[in-house]
Formats: C-alpha cells, structure tokens, sequence
C-alpha cells in the first residue's frame, strides 16, 4: 500500500511540472478570519435513549440555547511557495469543567513544491470532507454535518502528511492523498498509520463528481476501509447532490465477524428571493439514509435523517436559518424497543468574520 501511494505521488510530481507558469509573487502577511453557529432548539419528540446524534440524548420538551461551533483561524502566507494555518475550535462537546472549551483544529505549513501540486505537515484537514467537494456543495455544515462526518466515520483533521493537487490549468479534476495518524486532534496511540485517497472532476458546467477511500489498519487482524461517492449539479439558483458511503470493519465482532455501515444522503438547496445577485433567502432540505451494520439484519436500528429549513441573509455574512431537524428509527427485529424519532425545531444562527 506504502509503495503504490509513493508511486501515485512521484507520477502526479512529475506530471505537474508539465504545466508550470509563472506568476506573480505573493504578497508576504497573514490574516484573522472565523465563525459562529449556535441555534436556540426545542425538542418536540423523543426520548434520551441515544443513538450519537446531536439531539438523541436530550429528553422530550427538552429546551435551550447553544453554540455548536465556534472557529478562530489564523492563516499566514510566507511567499508564494510556503503557506500556514492554526484553527482554534470551540463547540457544545468540549468542556473546561462546565465551560466550553478549545482545541486546536489544525496547525499545519503548507509547501507548493510544483504549479499544479502542494504539500502540507503537521494537523492537516483529510481529505474525508474538509478538502473535498461533498461539504462545500451541501453548502449548510451550519445546519448539519454530511452524513460520513455526522455517523462519526472519519475526522475533518489528522496528524499527519498530505498531497494534493490538480492535473489541469483549469482545475477541474485533481487529487488527493494523505498519510495520518488516523486519531484526529489526539495524540498517536499505537504503530499503525491511515491512508487517504480521492480523485475529483468537474466534467462540464454545473456538474462536480467525486470519489474517495481511505484504509486503517489495527492489531489483531482489524482493520477499516471506507469508500465514498458524490455527484452534484448546479442548475441556475438550485443545487442537487447525492453521496454514499460504506465502510467495512473487518473482524469487529469477533473472528471473521464484519461490520458493514452504509448511508446515502441526498440534498437540495437554492436561492427563493434575491437583489442583485445577492442572495436574500434561500430553502435547503435534506434526507438521509443511514444502517448502521448491513451484515446484522437482528438487531440494532435503521435510521433516517431529515432536515428541511430557510436561511435568511439581511446582510453578507450574517444568517438566520429556522429549519427542523429528524432523526426516526426503524428497529431490524419487531421484538425490539420501539424507539421514537427525534424531532428537533430550531432556529440556528450563523456569522463569518473575515
């Protein structure tokens, strides 16, 4: 696997100095930039049984104000060959005893070696969704995560090294590879390392495909390998997508006992009212599908995600988004617990510093 991966990147090295040019230097500086989303929630169904989701350990009628994400980055720029950044995150999940609390997100110096090819060391974003076209085309993180992120099968960042670049002057399809830790924000805790891959490609206008893999071996004959898909399209003021997952679990129930996640998520989102180009209101709606073993058909739940919402813009950068949030559940053997769905209205904020 080490020396495919090696290969891979000493091809797309070489390839890349083809179509080098020159540009105009980088000016030298650095820059402040962040946001905030949060949202004031009202849980109308449900119970606190919990599944992992945001709201699945909440009562019912359970109420209050929250602040799910607040980022404080710091990018700095070298010359036009050498770039870095640290994020600061804070979120409803990390506490300083009662307090929210930070932890670093990423620290990482980035090296563009060639025209069409850069590296980056240290707490780099993976390619599993933060440099990939899945996040950016669902456009609303602020309302949830895609569904790779919000079922808990990868991390936004590893520590690590990665590669990537693009294999035309346009930028339409190019690459992306990593070697990590495969622990996130955490320290290592064993010998074994997690290898990332995806490919991208903008074949004509409007229309961005994607696919992506990444393999993480463990002791005792355990390992995971996770494969992703997404198509989306870009139709006037209206945005469609669709992406599926799977990742199998080799030997998690035991000797020759697989675990085998799947979801499909799918999603549309587009522009109501306008001035100028300027969006005022847009509409957003979202279901997902989400078996969290296909090799167990006894027991465990099957669930489904739905979202639907708007988002109000008075101004560039502020949002005001009332949306509703569902999570129901199907049980895979009718003598299970009847689970109720959760159902979640909010109105979430959103504002970006920059």
């Amino acid at each position: 696997m080490k020396k495919i991966l090696v290969l891979i990147l000493v091809f797309l090295m070489a390839g890349s100095a083809i179509y080098s040019q020159d540009k105009k230097p980088v000016e030298k500086g650095g820059k402040v930039w962040g946001y905030v989303f949060g949202d004031y929630f009202f849980k109308a169904s449900g119970d606190s049984t919990g599944s992992g989701t945001q709201y699945s350990s909440y009562g019912n009628s359970y109420q209050g104000f929250e602040i799910r994400r607040a980022y404080l980055g710091y990018d700095y720029t070298f010359n036009d060959k050498f770039s870095s950044q640290i994020l600061l995150e804070g979120n409803d999940k990390i506490l300083t005893s009662t307090r929210l609390g930070l932890f670093i997100k990423t620290a990482f110096v980035e090296w563009k070696a060639f025209d069409k090819v850069s590296f980056a060391i240290g707490l780099v974003p993976t390619p599993t969704w933060s440099w990939a076209l899945n996040e950016k085309a669902w456009n609303y993180r602020q309302v949830e995560k895609t569904i790779v992120d919000m079922r808990g099968f990868g991390n936004a960042s590893d520590l690590g090294v990665s590669a990537r670049g693009k294999f035309d002057k346009a930028g339409n399809y190019g690459f992306g590879l990593m070697i990590g830790n495969g622990n996130g924000q955490k320290p290592e805790i064993n010998k074994f390392k997690k290898y990332y891959g995806t490919l991208f490609a903008k074949p004509v206008k409007g229309l961005q495909m994607e696919v992506y893999g990444d393999y993480e071996p463990a002791a005792d004959d355990k390992n995971k390998t996770t494969l992703r898909g997404f198509a989306g399209y870009t139709y006037e003021k209206f945005n469609f997508g669709v992406e599926v997952f799977q990742q199998t679990q080799k030997n998690a129930g035991g000797k020759d006992i697989d675990a085998v996640p799947f979801g499909v998520s799918g999603f549309v989102w587009g522009n109501l009212l306008g001035r100028e180009n300027i969006p005022i209101l847009n509409v957003f709606a979202r279901y997902d599908m989400y078996n969290p073993d296909t090799k167990n058909d006894s027991t465990g739940y099957k669930e489904n995600f739905i979202t639907v919402g708007l988002d109000y813009m008075p101004i560039d950068n502020v949002h005001f988004m009332p949306n509703v949030w569902v999570n129901s559940y199907s049980a895979k053997n009718s003598s299970a617990t009847e689970r109720k769905a959760d159902v979640v209205a909010r109105m979430s904020f959103f504002f970006v510093f920059k």
